[in-house]
């Protein structure tokens, strides 16, 4: 017996309303969950708040034979002086330096990053670890400073260069190692043949030029290795910025998402750093979607080696500072602490 033309118009209209329904309530689930997750992100994770303004004393530590002076006001608030330089941030971008440390202490690695979260581009400047600054009423090395600790070579970078140190992070090289492992190698083109023996450092690096897959040993070598060009710090420093983009794409990929516990209980066990967490998250959602290929720039303050230090080239410096778009207005040379002994 045959179905009435009626019902079956009914059934007919009656499932696209529910249809409709049903859609409708998919639509709102995805935009509840949007929202929600929107939300939590800038309850747990917002935008970080920095200080807008950057004040500079461009006479401090003009004068080898006079150390600076801080004069404080009675509520201890440093008392700005009338020549003092003020710069205006932009908005959306941070500044972290990251530091290399070896188990015999010391920091082997210097890097500025600097992070614009709205235009979606990073740098990554490395800083030779011979660089000569005045700090604390003396000429030193730049990484002697970290005999105060890594705010001290913070506090150092941000005299040298005028730009403020939003963050630290301190790394243990070993962790390299431990990460690279854990991701089942990195692919890397070795700039040289690298051949060194340091009994004292445990440092025995054999690792022939070319593209090849690195275990984490390997990988602590390559990071390391200084005697191996004829540059020395310079042409290292060059090699640790293009290994760290290499980890970094080979690290932030869907197949190591089972390697989040390992790698985060090997970030507490090797990194310290004064970025809370909520910054972190904050960073790494903003990071989201960003080609490194293209949105990442690295370079090394310029100089030449004048026995005993890495004297900068005031010009080029102040050049790199600018294209960090880290201010509204362009920097001055007098914002910058560069000497020459």
């Amino acid at each position: 017996m045959g179905k009435s033309p009626k019902r079956a118009a009914k059934r007919k209209s009656s499932f696209l309303p529910r249809l409709a329904r049903g859609l409708y309530i998919v639509l709102f689930s995805l935009s509840l969950i949007i929202v929600v997750g929107f939300a939590a992100v800038n309850i747990f994770a917002p935008e970080p708040e920095v200080d807008s303004q950057v004040t500079i004393n461009p006479n401090r530590h003009t004068d080898p034979s006079s150390p600076p002076v801080e004069t404080d006001t009675p509520d201890n608030s440093p008392e700005p002086a009338s020549d003092d330089l003020v710069l205006n941030r932009r908005d959306g971008v941070f500044t972290c330096l990251l530091l290399g440390v070896a188990d015999q202490g010391g920091t082997d690695t210097i890097m500025l990053g600097v992070f614009d979260t709205q235009a979606k581009t990073a740098s990554l400047i490395s800083v030779p670890r011979d660089t000569v600054v005045y700090y604390n009423g003396k000429y030193q090395k730049i990484n002697a400073t970290y005999a105060g600790g890594e705010q001290a070579v913070a506090d150092a970078v941000h005299d040298l260069l005028g730009v403020p140190i939003d963050y630290w992070v301190s790394v243990n090289l070993k962790a390299f190692s431990s990460i690279v492992n854990q991701i089942g190698g990195v692919y890397f083109n070795v700039p040289v043949d690298m051949d060194y023996e340091d009994p004292y450092q445990d440092l025995h690096i054999h690792i022939p030029a070319g593209y090849q897959l690195l275990d984490g040993k390997k990988a602590e070598g390559v990071m390391r290795c200084r005697n191996c060009y004829a540059s020395a710090d310079i042409g290292r420093a060059a090699t640790q910025r293009a290994f760290l983009v290499a980890l970094a794409k080979q690290t932030i990929t869907p197949s190591n998402v089972g390697n989040v516990t390992s790698l985060i209980n090997t970030f507490s066990q090797y990194v310290r750093t004064t970025m809370p967490l909520s910054d972190m998250v904050y960073f790494a959602t903003q990071a989201i979607g960003m080609d490194l290929d293209t949105a990442l720039t690295t370079g090394s303050l310029e100089g030449e080696w004048i026995s005993p230090y890495w004297q900068l080239d005031d010009q080029s410096v102040l050049a790199l500072v600018n294209s960090l778009g880290i201010y509204q207005e362009q920097v001055p040379a007098k914002a910058l602490h560069i000497v020459h002994p």
